[in-house]
């Protein structure tokens, strides 16, 4: 899967594999904070994460729905489990840092995200989320 995945970023022409960080080291730029995720190449919003803990996010979707998420690590892997999903789905990522970027691929190759901006502010949430 690893190996797909910088296949992937090598002929998406993205990263080569001195590029990736640690899950550890994606953790370690955000908790605390609250960070921005477009889709890369298009600056399309995905959402606004707020990494409470290293292990607590609250998530606000970009049509404006929030979740708290459980952070855990899978080897090179960030993922998440959003309390509002079904069947505990798992959305997993791995970090790689691209001419300053912060950035992240789905562990399927289908998506990458790039953090937009990273700051000090509580996620924005209307209704909170209740879970």
């Amino acid at each position: 899967m690893i190996r797909s995945a910088l296949l992937v970023l090598t002929s998406a022409g993205l990263a080569t594999a001195q590029d990736q960080i640690s899950a550890e080291e994606f953790l370690d730029q955000l908790t605390g904070k609250t960070a921005t995720f477009v889709i890369w190449g298009t600056d399309n919003l995905v959402g606004v994460e707020q990494f409470v803990r290293r292990d607590r996010t609250v998530w606000a979707r970009s049509d404006g729905s929030c979740a708290y998420g459980t952070v855990t690590i899978d080897g090179p892997l960030v993922c998440f489990t959003y309390d509002d999903e079904r069947n505990g789905r798992q959305h997993c990522w791995f970090p790689f840092v691209q001419d300053g970027t912060l950035l992240v691929l789905d562990d399927e190759g289908d998506e990458i995200q790039a953090v937009s901006e990273i700051t000090d502010r509580p996620v924005a949430c209307n209704p909170p989320p209740i879970s």
